[in-house]
């Protein structure tokens, strides 16, 4: 399965031009369509502000909405408009994350910005990464809040422990995968550690990569217990110069809101590399 339809989530924010350029550049590759959805959500309001004025603080909102949906169209089109790409522009009123979840079922792709809660202008409905994890069905694209990306999927790490995630994400990722001039595999095992019986042997990763037509490097190394495994990975990224991470996302089950696991959430708070999440 190729990358047909990549969608990214558009806002106001400073980092919007960031996701753009790597979203239209994974789009003029891929030669798929660019869709872009606004969604901004609605503005936090305490029941003070809403008791008795609910219409002023639904035409705030709406507002708020027309002066980020001109921002973004205008990032929007500049980023695109000279390129031989297709695309698509959606602002449904309020649209808000629960949107882009649903819209995310007709794309191949999603990007999304890591949350920056140092910028005002961009969504911050809380959970709203690891929301669109875990109910949208795509690999999704995280772009760091800082740092700038030329490029994306020239360089590729991809982080496997044999689970069933690690190769969900391996799978999402092959289109991608195809396109490098490098993969690399890195496995972290710990000492005296049984590996699972459901979990596969690093060369498996390796195996199923060249029978797609991609020759991956692999690199296996013993950590300590106390070592912490999503810094060992971005420092692993660093090493080589990396501009995409692939690594599965880990569930610990559901409360209000999904709740991952310690290396995915780390990734989440400290990722220094754009980043392919399967879940």
């Amino acid at each position: 399965m190729d990358i047909s339809v990549i969608l990214v989530h558009m806002d106001s924010s400073q980092r919007v031009y960031q996701r753009l350029h790597l979203a239209s550049q994974l789009a003029l590759e891929c030669r798929a369509t660019l869709v872009g959805l606004l969604a901004v959500g609605m503005a936090e309001a305490g029941p003070k502000q809403l008791l008795g004025n609910e219409a002023r603080y639904v035409a705030a909102c709406q507002h708020r909405q027309a002066r980020s949906s001109e921002y973004a169209w205008h990032a929007f089109n500049a980023a695109t408009e000279s390129l031989d790409i297709a695309t698509e522009w959606l602002a449904p009123n309020l649209a808000d994350g629960a949107t882009l979840q649903a819209e995310a079922h007709r794309a191949d792709l999603v990007v999304i910005g890591q949350e920056d809660p140092e910028d005002e202008h961009a969504y911050s409905r809380r959970h709203f990464v690891e929301s669109t994890l875990a109910r949208c069905g795509r690999p999704i694209l995280v772009v760091p809040h800082a740092g700038w990306f030329p490029t994306v999927g020239r360089r590729a790490l991809v982080a496997w422990n044999g689970s069933h995630q690690s190769a969900r994400a391996l799978r999402d990722a092959l289109p991608l995968l195809q396109r490098a001039d490098t993969v690399d595999i890195v496995t972290y095992a710990r000492p005296h550690v049984i590996r699972d019986p459901w979990c596969s042997p690093p060369q498996y990763a390796r195996d199923w990569l060249a029978r797609h037509g991609v020759q991956a490097r692999h690199d296996e190394r013993m950590v300590r217990k106390d070592e912490d495994v999503a810094q060992l990975l971005l420092s692993a990224a660093a090493d080589q110069n990396a501009d995409l991470l692939v690594a599965g996302a880990y569930s610990r089950g559901r409360m209000r809101e999904m709740v991952l696991g310690g290396t995915t959430q780390a990734l989440l708070h400290t990722m220094t590399v754009p980043t392919l999440f399967s879940c």
